[in-house]
């Protein structure tokens, strides 16, 4: 399970977010459209190995830092390499429990293979089930390792 300590602070919503993953210290990459913002985790360190499978979460959250469950969030995963050619659209999506956080609390989870290394987007797109925001599609540059 992973464990997330958010403090309060990011610069365009006055929250930033330091987290732990087990005892590994990791960087996660925060961005924001609208009124969401969403913080990606990729496993290892946020530098994946390729062709192997690579745990991906992220963890969505509104302007005032509460949590946005995924069941509310019609969302989208999809991959694209340095020549924006897609490696993987329509990726299964998952939860999994965020520890540290309120009991319910999950993320947006799925696995991502990088063919080789080098310089990749992958791309969270989704809309609200209940109309609670508006829809956002986030960018978020990978370094897949040698």
């Amino acid at each position: 399970m992973y464990k997330i300590f958010p403090f309060l602070g990011l610069a365009a919503f006055g929250l930033v977010i330091a987290s732990t993953i087990g005892s590994v210290s990791a960087h996660q990459k925060l961005s924001t459209a609208g009124d969401v913002g969403v913080m990606i985790h990729l496993d290892p360190n946020d530098l994946p190995y390729p062709k192997k499978p690579t745990k991906t979460w992220f963890m969505l959250m509104r302007r005032n830092g509460n949590m946005i469950s995924p069941s509310n969030c019609n969302c989208s995963v999809a991959a694209y390499d340095s020549r924006n050619r897609a490696i993987v659209g329509n990726l299964p999506l998952s939860t999994i429990p965020i520890e540290g956080h309120q009991k319910g609390h999950e993320a947006i989870s799925t696995t991502i293979t990088f063919p080789k290394a080098g310089a990749y987007t992958v791309v969270l797109a989704g809309q609200s089930k209940d109309k609670s925001f508006a829809p956002f599609e986030l960018k978020f540059p990978v370094t897949v390792r040698p």
